[in-house]
Protein backbone atom coordinates (compact mmCIF):
# COMPACT_ATOMS: atom_id res chain seq x y z
CA UNK A 1 0.00 0.00 0.00
CA UNK A 2 1.67 3.19 -1.18
CA UNK A 3 -0.77 5.63 0.42
CA UNK A 4 0.64 7.67 3.28
CA UNK A 5 -1.67 7.31 6.24
CA UNK A 6 -2.56 9.54 9.16
CA UNK A 7 -2.05 7.28 12.17
CA UNK A 8 -2.88 7.94 15.81
CA UNK A 9 -1.08 5.71 18.33
CA UNK A 10 -2.33 5.64 21.92
CA UNK A 11 0.23 4.54 24.51
CA UNK A 12 3.94 5.24 24.75
CA UNK A 13 5.04 1.79 25.94
CA UNK A 14 7.19 -0.67 24.04
CA UNK A 15 4.47 -1.69 21.56
CA UNK A 16 3.24 1.83 20.81
CA UNK A 17 6.69 3.39 20.60
CA UNK A 18 8.02 0.63 18.32
CA UNK A 19 5.09 0.83 15.93
CA UNK A 20 5.11 4.63 15.84
CA UNK A 21 8.81 4.58 14.96
CA UNK A 22 8.36 2.01 12.17
CA UNK A 23 5.33 3.76 10.72
CA UNK A 24 7.14 7.12 10.71
CA UNK A 25 10.17 5.57 9.04
CA UNK A 26 7.83 4.32 6.34
CA UNK A 27 6.62 7.82 5.59
CA UNK A 28 3.29 7.91 7.41
CA UNK A 29 2.07 10.83 9.48
CA UNK A 30 2.14 9.62 13.08
CA UNK A 31 0.88 11.19 16.30
CA UNK A 32 1.71 9.33 19.53
CA UNK A 33 -0.40 10.06 22.61
CA UNK A 34 0.62 9.32 26.21
CA UNK A 35 -1.59 9.86 29.25
CA UNK A 36 1.29 10.73 31.61
CA UNK A 37 3.06 14.06 31.56
CA UNK A 38 6.53 12.54 31.42
CA UNK A 39 8.12 9.50 29.82
CA UNK A 40 11.42 8.05 30.90
CA UNK A 41 13.49 4.94 31.58
CA UNK A 42 11.51 3.22 34.32
CA UNK A 43 10.72 -0.41 35.06
CA UNK A 44 12.53 -3.55 36.08
CA UNK A 45 14.34 -6.34 34.30
CA UNK A 46 12.99 -8.09 31.23
CA UNK A 47 14.17 -11.00 29.12
CA UNK A 48 14.89 -10.05 25.53
CA UNK A 49 14.32 -13.37 23.81
CA UNK A 50 15.76 -14.41 20.43
CA UNK A 51 12.40 -13.52 18.84
CA UNK A 52 12.57 -9.95 20.14
CA UNK A 53 16.24 -9.68 19.23
CA UNK A 54 15.42 -10.37 15.58
CA UNK A 55 12.95 -7.49 15.48
CA UNK A 56 15.38 -5.03 17.07
CA UNK A 57 18.19 -6.19 14.76
CA UNK A 58 16.00 -5.56 11.72
CA UNK A 59 15.20 -2.11 13.12
CA UNK A 60 18.94 -1.44 13.50
CA UNK A 61 18.62 -1.00 17.27
CA UNK A 62 19.78 -4.28 18.81
CA UNK A 63 23.37 -3.23 19.44
CA UNK A 64 22.33 0.00 21.15
CA UNK A 65 19.66 -1.71 23.25
CA UNK A 66 21.96 -4.48 24.48
CA UNK A 67 25.11 -2.38 24.96
CA UNK A 68 24.84 -2.65 28.76
CA UNK A 69 22.80 -5.86 29.04
CA UNK A 70 23.69 -9.28 30.43
CA UNK A 71 23.89 -12.33 28.19
CA UNK A 72 21.50 -14.90 29.68
CA UNK A 73 22.27 -18.46 28.66
CA UNK A 74 19.79 -20.39 30.79
CA UNK A 75 16.87 -20.34 33.17
CA UNK A 76 17.37 -22.22 36.42
CA UNK A 77 14.72 -22.88 39.07
CA UNK A 78 14.98 -24.72 42.39
CA UNK A 79 12.49 -25.73 45.06
CA UNK A 80 12.97 -24.44 48.59
CA UNK A 81 14.57 -27.79 49.45
CA UNK A 82 17.26 -27.24 46.82
CA UNK A 83 15.85 -29.76 44.34
CA UNK A 84 16.17 -28.77 40.71
CA UNK A 85 12.81 -27.83 39.26
CA UNK A 86 13.95 -26.98 35.75
CA UNK A 87 17.11 -25.95 33.94
CA UNK A 88 16.97 -24.95 30.28
CA UNK A 89 19.88 -23.70 28.21
CA UNK A 90 19.03 -21.54 25.23
CA UNK A 91 21.73 -23.11 23.05
CA UNK A 92 20.94 -26.79 23.69
CA UNK A 93 20.09 -27.44 20.04
CA UNK A 94 21.31 -24.23 18.41
CA UNK A 95 24.78 -23.04 19.42
CA UNK A 96 25.08 -19.31 19.85
CA UNK A 97 21.47 -18.71 20.86
CA UNK A 98 20.90 -16.76 24.07
CA UNK A 99 18.67 -14.14 25.66
CA UNK A 100 19.57 -10.81 27.22
CA UNK A 101 18.79 -9.69 30.75
CA UNK A 102 17.81 -6.11 30.10
CA UNK A 103 16.57 -3.13 32.05
CA UNK A 104 13.26 -2.11 30.51
CA UNK A 105 14.46 1.47 30.77
CA UNK A 106 17.42 0.75 28.49
CA UNK A 107 15.09 -0.57 25.81
CA UNK A 108 12.69 2.33 26.18
CA UNK A 109 15.45 4.93 26.11
CA UNK A 110 16.76 3.69 22.76
CA UNK A 111 13.28 3.47 21.26
CA UNK A 112 12.33 6.91 22.57
CA UNK A 113 15.49 8.55 21.24
CA UNK A 114 14.96 6.91 17.85
CA UNK A 115 11.38 8.15 17.92
CA UNK A 116 12.51 11.71 18.54
CA UNK A 117 15.21 11.48 15.88
CA UNK A 118 12.59 10.29 13.38
CA UNK A 119 10.38 13.29 14.16
CA UNK A 120 7.34 11.49 15.55
CA UNK A 121 4.85 13.89 17.12
CA UNK A 122 4.59 12.97 20.82
CA UNK A 123 1.75 14.49 22.84
CA UNK A 124 2.06 14.00 26.62
CA UNK A 125 -0.55 14.37 29.38
CA UNK A 126 -3.19 13.33 26.87
CA UNK A 127 -5.40 10.54 28.20
CA UNK A 128 -7.84 9.17 25.65
CA UNK A 129 -11.43 8.58 26.61
CA UNK A 130 -12.99 7.64 23.29
CA UNK A 131 -12.66 7.00 19.60
CA UNK A 132 -15.49 8.13 17.33
CA UNK A 133 -16.13 7.80 13.60
CA UNK A 134 -15.74 10.89 11.47
CA UNK A 135 -16.96 9.90 8.05
CA UNK A 136 -14.59 7.18 6.85
CA UNK A 137 -12.03 8.28 9.44
CA UNK A 138 -11.64 8.21 13.22
CA UNK A 139 -11.15 10.92 15.79
CA UNK A 140 -9.76 10.44 19.28
CA UNK A 141 -11.26 12.30 22.23
CA UNK A 142 -9.29 12.91 25.42
CA UNK A 143 -10.60 13.26 28.96
CA UNK A 144 -10.64 17.05 28.66
CA UNK A 145 -13.03 16.87 25.73
CA UNK A 146 -10.43 17.77 23.09
CA UNK A 147 -10.75 16.04 19.73
CA UNK A 148 -7.67 14.77 17.87
CA UNK A 149 -7.44 13.73 14.25
CA UNK A 150 -8.89 12.75 11.94
CA UNK A 151 -6.92 9.51 11.48
CA UNK A 152 -7.06 6.80 8.88
CA UNK A 153 -5.90 4.30 11.52
CA UNK A 154 -5.89 4.29 15.32
CA UNK A 155 -3.51 1.89 17.06
CA UNK A 156 -4.44 1.16 20.68
CA UNK A 157 -1.32 0.32 22.68
CA UNK A 158 -2.47 1.70 26.01
CA UNK A 159 -1.50 -1.28 28.14
CA UNK A 160 -3.14 -3.97 30.23
CA UNK A 161 -5.66 -1.49 31.68
CA UNK A 162 -6.56 -0.19 28.23
CA UNK A 163 -9.35 2.37 28.29
CA UNK A 164 -9.90 2.04 24.55
CA UNK A 165 -10.37 -1.70 24.88
CA UNK A 166 -13.14 -1.15 27.43
CA UNK A 167 -15.11 1.17 25.16
CA UNK A 168 -14.37 -0.28 21.72
CA UNK A 169 -17.26 -2.75 21.67
CA UNK A 170 -15.16 -5.86 20.99
CA UNK A 171 -16.18 -8.62 23.43
CA UNK A 172 -13.26 -9.55 25.66
CA UNK A 173 -12.30 -11.20 28.91
CA UNK A 174 -9.96 -9.42 31.26
CA UNK A 175 -9.10 -10.33 34.82
CA UNK A 176 -6.55 -9.22 37.38
CA UNK A 177 -4.71 -11.93 39.28
CA UNK A 178 -4.84 -11.96 43.06
CA UNK A 179 -1.12 -12.63 42.99
CA UNK A 180 1.43 -10.10 41.80
CA UNK A 181 5.07 -9.31 42.49
CA UNK A 182 7.24 -7.00 44.54
CA UNK A 183 10.25 -5.99 42.50
CA UNK A 184 13.30 -3.86 42.90
CA UNK A 185 16.46 -2.99 40.99
CA UNK A 186 19.79 -3.02 42.77
CA UNK A 187 23.44 -4.02 42.58
CA UNK A 188 24.45 -7.66 42.72
CA UNK A 189 26.87 -10.07 41.06
CA UNK A 190 25.59 -13.12 42.92
CA UNK A 191 23.75 -14.40 39.85
CA UNK A 192 25.38 -14.22 36.43
CA UNK A 193 24.32 -15.42 32.99
CA UNK A 194 20.96 -16.84 33.99
CA UNK A 195 17.50 -16.16 35.32
CA UNK A 196 17.49 -17.78 38.75
CA UNK A 197 14.32 -18.63 40.67
CA UNK A 198 13.43 -20.41 43.90
CA UNK A 199 9.92 -21.57 44.82
CA UNK A 200 8.13 -22.72 47.93
CA UNK A 201 4.87 -24.30 46.87
CA UNK A 202 2.77 -21.86 44.84
CA UNK A 203 2.70 -19.21 47.54
CA UNK A 204 6.30 -18.04 47.27
CA UNK A 205 8.41 -17.31 44.23
CA UNK A 206 11.69 -15.39 44.30
CA UNK A 207 13.81 -14.52 41.29
CA UNK A 208 16.94 -12.66 40.27
CA UNK A 209 17.69 -11.49 36.74
CA UNK A 210 21.08 -9.89 36.03
CA UNK A 211 20.86 -6.90 33.69
CA UNK A 212 24.54 -6.20 33.02
CA UNK A 213 27.16 -3.99 34.64
CA UNK A 214 26.35 -5.30 38.12
CA UNK A 215 22.66 -4.39 37.94
CA UNK A 216 20.10 -6.96 39.01
CA UNK A 217 16.32 -7.15 39.06
CA UNK A 218 14.76 -8.94 42.03
CA UNK A 219 11.16 -10.07 42.20
CA UNK A 220 9.06 -11.71 44.88
CA UNK A 221 5.65 -13.25 44.22
CA UNK A 222 3.03 -12.17 46.72
CA UNK A 223 -0.73 -11.85 47.03
CA UNK A 224 -2.17 -8.39 46.73
CA UNK A 225 -3.78 -8.52 50.19
CA UNK A 226 -0.49 -9.74 51.73
CA UNK A 227 1.27 -6.76 50.25
CA UNK A 228 -1.37 -4.38 51.61
CA UNK A 229 -0.94 -5.78 55.12
CA UNK A 230 2.84 -5.57 54.79
CA UNK A 231 2.66 -1.95 53.71
CA UNK A 232 0.29 -1.04 56.55
CA UNK A 233 2.54 -2.61 59.21
CA UNK A 234 5.59 -0.79 57.84
CA UNK A 235 7.80 -3.47 59.38
CA UNK A 236 9.76 -5.01 56.53
CA UNK A 237 12.26 -6.98 58.59
CA UNK A 238 10.16 -10.20 58.79
CA UNK A 239 9.74 -10.05 55.04
CA UNK A 240 13.46 -9.53 54.45
CA UNK A 241 14.18 -12.47 56.76
CA UNK A 242 11.79 -14.65 54.76
CA UNK A 243 13.45 -13.64 51.50
CA UNK A 244 16.89 -14.39 52.93
CA UNK A 245 15.67 -17.80 54.08
CA UNK A 246 14.30 -18.75 50.67
CA UNK A 247 16.92 -17.07 48.48
CA UNK A 248 20.10 -16.20 50.44
CA UNK A 249 21.75 -14.83 47.28
CA UNK A 250 19.29 -11.93 47.31
CA UNK A 251 19.96 -10.84 50.89
CA UNK A 252 23.02 -8.61 50.23
CA UNK A 253 21.18 -6.84 47.42
CA UNK A 254 18.08 -6.18 49.53
CA UNK A 255 20.21 -4.67 52.31
CA UNK A 256 21.01 -1.85 49.86
CA UNK A 257 17.35 -1.21 49.00
CA UNK A 258 14.95 0.87 51.05
CA UNK A 259 11.37 -0.38 51.34
CA UNK A 260 10.24 2.74 49.48
CA UNK A 261 12.11 1.45 46.43
CA UNK A 262 10.08 -1.77 46.32
CA UNK A 263 7.32 -1.62 43.72
CA UNK A 264 4.26 -3.86 43.72
CA UNK A 265 2.80 -4.87 40.37
CA UNK A 266 -0.28 -6.93 39.64
CA UNK A 267 -0.73 -9.18 36.62
CA UNK A 268 -3.56 -9.15 34.10
CA UNK A 269 -4.83 -11.74 31.66
CA UNK A 270 -6.71 -10.47 28.62
CA UNK A 271 -8.37 -12.42 25.83
CA UNK A 272 -9.94 -10.84 22.76
CA UNK A 273 -11.57 -12.82 19.93
CA UNK A 274 -10.18 -10.27 17.50
CA UNK A 275 -7.81 -7.31 17.72
CA UNK A 276 -9.38 -4.90 15.24
CA UNK A 277 -12.57 -2.97 14.75
CA UNK A 278 -12.90 -1.05 11.50
CA UNK A 279 -9.86 1.24 11.48
CA UNK A 280 -8.80 0.58 15.08
CA UNK A 281 -6.33 -2.16 15.99
CA UNK A 282 -4.99 -3.31 19.36
CA UNK A 283 -1.38 -4.34 20.00
CA UNK A 284 0.79 -5.24 22.99
CA UNK A 285 -0.71 -5.66 26.45
CA UNK A 286 -3.86 -3.83 25.37
CA UNK A 287 -4.57 -6.83 23.15
CA UNK A 288 -3.13 -9.79 25.05
CA UNK A 289 -1.86 -9.03 28.55
CA UNK A 290 -0.57 -12.05 30.49
CA UNK A 291 1.47 -12.75 33.60
CA UNK A 292 5.24 -12.53 33.05
CA UNK A 293 6.00 -16.19 33.84
CA UNK A 294 7.03 -17.08 30.28
CA UNK A 295 9.10 -13.93 29.85
CA UNK A 296 7.47 -12.92 26.55
CA UNK A 297 5.85 -9.51 27.17
CA UNK A 298 8.24 -7.09 25.45
CA UNK A 299 9.03 -9.64 22.75
CA UNK A 300 5.42 -10.13 21.72
CA UNK A 301 4.97 -6.34 21.77
CA UNK A 302 7.92 -5.88 19.40
CA UNK A 303 6.62 -8.56 17.04
CA UNK A 304 3.13 -7.00 17.11
CA UNK A 305 4.55 -3.61 16.13
CA UNK A 306 6.72 -4.98 13.34
CA UNK A 307 4.00 -7.25 11.95
CA UNK A 308 1.43 -4.45 11.79
CA UNK A 309 3.92 -2.07 10.19
CA UNK A 310 4.81 -4.74 7.62
CA UNK A 311 1.16 -5.53 6.86
CA UNK A 312 0.44 -1.86 6.17
CA UNK A 313 3.27 -1.71 3.64
CA UNK A 314 2.49 -4.97 1.82
CA UNK A 315 -1.33 -5.18 1.82
CA UNK A 316 -3.26 -3.50 -1.02
CA UNK A 317 -5.66 -1.64 1.32
CA UNK A 318 -5.80 -0.61 4.95
CA UNK A 319 -8.66 -3.03 5.59
CA UNK A 320 -6.59 -5.85 4.12
CA UNK A 321 -3.59 -4.78 6.23
CA UNK A 322 -5.54 -4.91 9.49
CA UNK A 323 -6.99 -8.28 8.53
CA UNK A 324 -3.56 -9.62 7.60
CA UNK A 325 -2.14 -8.47 10.93
CA UNK A 326 -4.78 -10.40 12.85
CA UNK A 327 -4.26 -13.53 10.78
CA UNK A 328 -0.48 -13.46 11.13
CA UNK A 329 -0.50 -12.90 14.89
CA UNK A 330 -3.40 -15.15 15.84
CA UNK A 331 -1.72 -18.54 16.33
CA UNK A 332 1.27 -17.29 18.30
CA UNK A 333 -0.66 -14.93 20.55
CA UNK A 334 -3.32 -17.50 21.36
CA UNK A 335 -0.67 -20.13 22.11
CA UNK A 336 1.20 -17.90 24.55
CA UNK A 337 -2.02 -16.69 26.15
CA UNK A 338 -3.16 -20.25 26.82
CA UNK A 339 0.28 -21.45 27.87
CA UNK A 340 0.75 -18.60 30.32
CA UNK A 341 -2.77 -19.00 31.68
CA UNK A 342 -2.09 -22.69 32.28
CA UNK A 343 1.37 -22.17 33.79
CA UNK A 344 0.68 -19.27 36.16
CA UNK A 345 -1.40 -21.14 38.81
CA UNK A 346 1.42 -23.69 39.17
CA UNK A 347 3.77 -20.89 40.26
CA UNK A 348 1.46 -18.40 41.93
CA UNK A 349 -1.83 -19.47 43.46
CA UNK A 350 -3.36 -20.57 46.76
CA UNK A 351 -3.22 -24.08 48.18
CA UNK A 352 -0.50 -26.71 48.00
CA UNK A 353 -1.68 -29.39 45.54
CA UNK A 354 -0.53 -27.59 42.37
CA UNK A 355 2.87 -26.89 43.91
CA UNK A 356 3.34 -30.52 44.87
CA UNK A 357 2.29 -31.71 41.42
CA UNK A 358 4.63 -29.20 39.77
CA UNK A 359 7.60 -30.26 41.90
CA UNK A 360 7.01 -33.92 41.05
CA UNK A 361 6.10 -33.65 37.37
CA UNK A 362 8.03 -30.70 35.91
CA UNK A 363 11.56 -32.14 36.40
CA UNK A 364 10.45 -35.41 34.80
CA UNK A 365 8.58 -33.84 31.89
CA UNK A 366 11.53 -31.57 31.09
CA UNK A 367 13.72 -34.64 30.51
CA UNK A 368 11.45 -36.03 27.77
CA UNK A 369 12.99 -34.89 24.48
CA UNK A 370 9.84 -33.71 22.59
CA UNK A 371 8.54 -31.80 25.61
CA UNK A 372 11.96 -30.29 26.27
CA UNK A 373 12.18 -29.03 22.69
CA UNK A 374 8.73 -27.48 23.03
CA UNK A 375 9.77 -25.82 26.32
CA UNK A 376 12.86 -24.36 24.68
CA UNK A 377 10.95 -23.11 21.66
CA UNK A 378 8.33 -21.57 23.98
CA UNK A 379 11.00 -19.87 26.07
CA UNK A 380 12.78 -18.50 23.01
CA UNK A 381 9.51 -17.05 21.67
CA UNK A 382 9.55 -19.20 18.56
CA UNK A 383 6.35 -21.24 18.80
CA UNK A 384 4.13 -20.32 15.85
CA UNK A 385 6.53 -17.54 14.96
CA UNK A 386 5.71 -15.95 11.60
CA UNK A 387 8.02 -17.50 8.98
CA UNK A 388 7.35 -14.58 6.64
CA UNK A 389 9.40 -11.38 6.92
CA UNK A 390 7.87 -9.16 9.58
CA UNK A 391 9.72 -5.97 8.81
CA UNK A 392 8.51 -3.33 6.35
CA UNK A 393 10.60 -1.93 3.55
CA UNK A 394 11.45 1.62 4.55
CA UNK A 395 10.73 4.51 2.24
CA UNK A 396 11.73 8.09 2.65
CA UNK A 397 9.38 10.19 4.73
CA UNK A 398 8.13 13.39 3.17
Amino acid sequence: MRERLRIGVVGCGIAGTSFALLAKRNGHHVALFERTGHVGPIGAGVLLQPSGQRVLAAMGLLEAVTAHAEVVREIHALTHRGHELIRLRYDEHDPGVFAYGLHRGDLFSVLHQSLMDAGVELRLACEMNGCVPSGSELRLEDTRGTSHGPFDLVVAADGARSRLREICGIPHRCREYEHGALWAVGRSNEVRGKLFQVTRGTGRLAGMLPMGEGRCSFFWGIRRDEYERLRERKDWKPWRDEVASLMPLAAPMLEQIDSAELVFTTFWHTRMPRWDLDAMVFIGDAAHATSPHLGQGVNLALIDAATLASAIETAPTLTAAVTAYGERRSRQLRFYSRATGLLTPFFQSDGWIRGLGRDICLPRISRIAPFRRLMLATLRGEVFGDPAPIMPIERDAK
